[in-house]
C-alpha cells in the first residue's frame, strides 16, 4: 500500500478531488451521433484524483445545439434547454382548465338545486290541496252540504254519494223535520231517537249541516260507509 502524501491533510486532498470533478461536463445532445469514440486515463496517487480526457471524438449533426447537464461552468456555444413549454405557460394552462371544470361543475350543481326546488314547491302545492278543508256550507240545500262533508271528512265520492242519496231519500226525502210517527225517527238520517244528534249540536231539530254531521258518523261507524248503509237498507228495510 502507498502511504498518503506526507504533508498534506486528508481534508485538503479530497477538496482537490471534488475539484476536479466539477470541473467535468456530461455532454448531451438530442440528435444522434453518427460515431463517438473516447478513451479517458484516471490516474490515483497520494490519495488525489487527476483525470485526464485523453481523446475525445464526435461527428454532431451541425445543426443541432448541444444541450447539457451542468455541473461546472458552461463552454462556450453551449446552453441549457427544457422540453415542453415554458413552466409558466404550462402553469396557466392547467389553471384554465381548472377553472373551466370549477365553472361546469357549478353550472351542473345550480341546474340540480333549481330542479330540485321546483319539485318541492310541487309537492308542497299537492299536499297543500290535498289537506285544504274544503268550504261546506252549514245552509242551503242538504244534499249539497252532504256531498261536501262525506268528501272532505270521509274521503267519499260520487259512488259513494249517489248510496247515500238513495238512502237519505227512502229515510226522509231529505227533510230535516221528518218523523216516523210509529218510531219517533227524526231528521234527514232518522235518528232513533232524534235526541242523539245533540252531540253534534244543540239545533239539531232545524239545522240540516248538525244532522248531516250526526248522520255521516253513524254510517262511517256501523257499516263503513254510505254503500254499506244503504245495502243493509236494502236487505233489512232499515239501517
Amino acid at each position: 500500500m502507498r502511504r498518503p502524501e506526507s504533508g498534506v491533510p486528508p481534508s485538503q486532498r479530497r477538496m482537490r478531488a471534488l475539484a476536479v470533478l466539477e470541473g467535468l461536463l456530461i455532454v448531451k445532445n438530442r440528435n444522434r451521433f453518427r460515431g463517438m469514440a473516447a478513451a479517458t486515463g484516471v490516474l490515483v496517487a497520494s490519495g488525489a484524483l487527476t483525470v485526464g480526457m485523453t481523446s475525445w471524438a464526435a461527428e454532431p449533426d451541425a445543426s443541432a445545439v448541444p444541450v447539457v447537464t451542468r455541473i461546472g461552468p458552461l463552454p462556450d456555444g453551449a446552453e441549457v434547454r427544457r422540453d415542453g413549454p415554458p413552466a409558466g405557460e404550462h402553469l396557466t394552462a392547467i389553471k384554465d382548465k381548472q377553472r373551466r371544470q370549477a365553472a361546469r361543475a357549478a353550472k351542473k350543481a345550480a341546474a340540480a338545486e333549481r330542479a330540485k326546488r321546483a319539485r318541492e314547491a310541487q309537492q308542497q302545492k299537492e299536499r297543500a290541496s290535498r289537506s285544504a278543508p274544503r268550504q261546506v256550507s252549514s245552509t242551503g240545500n242538504p244534499p249539497a252540504i252532504a256531498s261536501g262533508l262525506a268528501a272532505s271528512r270521509y274521503g267519499w265520492g260520487a259512488d259513494q254519494f249517489s248510496c247515500l242519496n238513495s238512502l237519505w231519500m227512502r229515510e226522509s226525502g231529505w227533510n230535516l223535520r221528518a218523523t216516523n210517527p210509529s218510531s219517533g225517527a227524526y231528521g234527514i238520517p232518522q235518528a232513533l231517537p232524534g235526541s242523539k244528534m245533540s252531540a253534534y249540536g244543540s239545533d239539531w231539530r232545524s239545522s240540516a249541516r248538525t244532522q248531516i254531521e250526526w248522520g255521516l258518523s253513524y254510517i262511517k261507524g256501523t257499516y263503513g260507509s254510505p254503500c254499506g248503509a244503504w245495502s243493509a237498507f236494502q236487505s233489512k228495510g232499515w239501517y
